[in-house]
Formats: structure tokens, C-alpha cells, sequence
């Protein structure tokens, strides 16, 4: 009885280590554009995965060039230091998740994040130090998405 419950504790811990949703570097690319003239950074996630990319929406840039909730891990680093991005919640609560953006195998997902977003606009337009800092972490989707 004792090597039953292993072997089903070993099927168990196999089964659970194969729906790992965890990708190589390889499996995506992040590119961010400094666009000046629009006074926003173009960023760009492409996928090079079989199956289709999730981003959380709380980690992607909204329609307005920000993001939905705060994070640590995105600002702008100038001459006078590093600039948080302004959001419009500090922390959120979304049960069952706030929603994915997918990105299926082969395409890919357009954004910005506007200078505004970390300060005045113009402050940063004359900043040519300014480096965007996004930390981001796709991951392949769990369940199929269209």
C-alpha cells in the first residue's frame, strides 16, 4: 500500500510539473521604442511560442498610456533620477483576476506608455537621458483562447 501512494504522489507531481505555464527567453521579445515625437514609449511584445502568450491587463499599458494599477517594476529613469508611473490605483482587487491580454503563436501586442504617465511631458521630452525600465512576464495561457 505504502509504494501505491508513492507512485500515485509521483504521477501527481508530474502531472502538476507538466501544465508548467513557464517560458525559456525565447519564447517572446519585448521591445520598447522611445517615440519623441508622440512623447511615448512604443512597446512591442512578439511571440516566437507554440501556443498562445498571456500578459496580465494590470501589467499592460492601457489605452491611455499607463497602467491600471501601480508597479514598481515600470519607470522612467532620467538625469533626475527614477520616475514611477502614475496609475490611477495604488493596489486592486479584481476576484477570479483581472483578465489576460492574449497573444497568439506568432503575432503580436502593441502599446505605449505616455511621458505623461511619470510626469510633465515636456520635462521629459527635454530629458535625453530618459530610459524606460518594464518588467514584464508572459506566460503561456492556460486555457484556449480565440
Amino acid at each position: 500500500m505504502r509504494g501505491v501512494a508513492l507512485a500515485v504522489l509521483v504521477v501527481t507531481t508530474v502531472a502538476c510539473a507538466s501544465t508548467s505555464t513557464s517560458l525559456s527567453p525565447d519564447a517572446y521579445r519585448l521591445e520598447i521604442r522611445d517615440n519623441p515625437a508622440a512623447r511615448r514609449f512604443d512597446v512591442v511584445l512578439y511571440s516566437h511560442h507554440g501556443r498562445a502568450l498571456c500578459v496580465g491587463r494590470d501589467s499592460w499599458p492601457t489605452s491611455t498610456g499607463t497602467l491600471f494599477v501601480e508597479n514598481a517594476d515600470v519607470y522612467l529613469q532620467t538625469s533626475a533620477g527614477p520616475r514611477p508611473i502614475k496609475s490611477p490605483f495604488v493596489s486592486v482587487y479584481c476576484p477570479g483576476g483581472c483578465g489576460e491580454q492574449t497573444i497568439k503563436p506568432g503575432e503580436a501586442l502593441t502599446g505605449f506608455f505616455a511621458y505623461s504617465a511619470f510626469g510633465d511631458a515636456d520635462e521629459i521630452a527635454a530629458d535625453a537621458s530618459r530610459r524606460l525600465h518594464y518588467a514584464l512576464a508572459p506566460h503561456a495561457c492556460r486555457r484556449l483562447h480565440r
